[in-house]
Parts: structure tokens; sequence; C-alpha cells
């Protein structure tokens, strides 16, 4: 199953993906699209970081391990922080997982990568475009930022090895 069909059938179940089944009647009323981005954008985090980790156990290129490892490291911050805007704002940040891709060989582990960087890039967009994000602008473009560079890093690997 490719990651745009599990983010359909995600994007359309969000609200109980993010809010437990026993939640109460007024977290489920004042839960915020803001909320429940932030949300996804962690499970997407929490995916990637385990992603990387198996890519770059597969993998026997110094550099390109190298690169994953480093962009593990930067999806670990991301999580942390988003953790710690919603508990800011009085949200409970989810511990779901987006599911991890792979693939048969190192072109495709990199394409799988890149797309779940494209994910992220077009999620923290749609959290930017929120008004309510206006308090952590800062936070938000950083990490778009640093999706954006992933996804560089990724292409440029992948652009150098055939399949």
């Amino acid at each position: 199953m490719k990651r745009r069909e599990i983010l359909k059938i995600l994007f359309g179940s969000l609200t109980s993906f993010v809010i437990p089944v026993k939640a109460p009647a007024e977290q489920i009323f004042n839960t915020t699209t803001f909320i429940n981005l932030c949300n996804l954008a962690i499970s997407h985090e929490y995916g990637a970081i385990i992603q990387y980790i198996n890519h770059a156990g597969l993998i026997n290129q110094k550099k390109i391990k190298n690169v994953l490892l480093s962009n593990m490291r930067d999806e670990i911050y991301h999580a942390r922080r988003i953790t710690e805007i919603l508990i800011k704002e009085g949200a409970t940040p989810t511990v779901a997982m987006w599911p991890p891709q792979t693939g048969k060989n190192l072109k495709q582990l990199l394409e799988e990568d890149i797309s779940g960087e494209e994910a992220a890039i077009r999620l923290y967009q749609q959290i930017l475009d929120l008004k309510e994000s206006s308090k952590y602008r800062d936070d938000f473009q950083f990490f778009l930022n640093r999706e954006i560079t992933h996804r560089s890093r990724l292409v440029e690997l992948s652009n150098a090895i055939s399949r």
C-alpha cells in the first residue's frame, strides 16, 4: 500500500486516530484542526524515525547511512518539539505511528524516504497556513525547512545511483 493510500485512510479517520475512543466529549469538541494536524505530524515523525533506523541498518554505503541518521536525529527533535507545543496548548500528544515503508533495493528505500519527506513538507505547509500556528511559526517554518533539506539530500543520493 502506498503512502498516499494510507494518508487517505488515516486522514479520513483522523479524529479517531488522534483521539482515544473513550475520550470525554469536551475533549472531542475542543479539538482543533491545528491540534489534529500537529498530532498527525508527530505520527509522521515517529514513522520517519523508525523508517530511517531501518533503512540505515539495511544500507552499507557510509555516506547514505550518515544522511539517513542525520535526518533521523532531526525527526526526533521535531517530534519532541511538537509534543511540547501540544502540551502547551493543553492537548494530548499522540503515540500513534505513521506506518514506516521500505523497499527491496537501495533506490526503492530512498524513494520511500523521499515520499515521506514530501508528505511532511505538505503537512507542515498546511500547519503554517493555520491562524492557530502563528505562536509557533518559527518552529514550524524550521521543521518545514529541514524537511525540504532532507528531501534535497535524498533526491541527490537517489539520482547518483542506478536501479
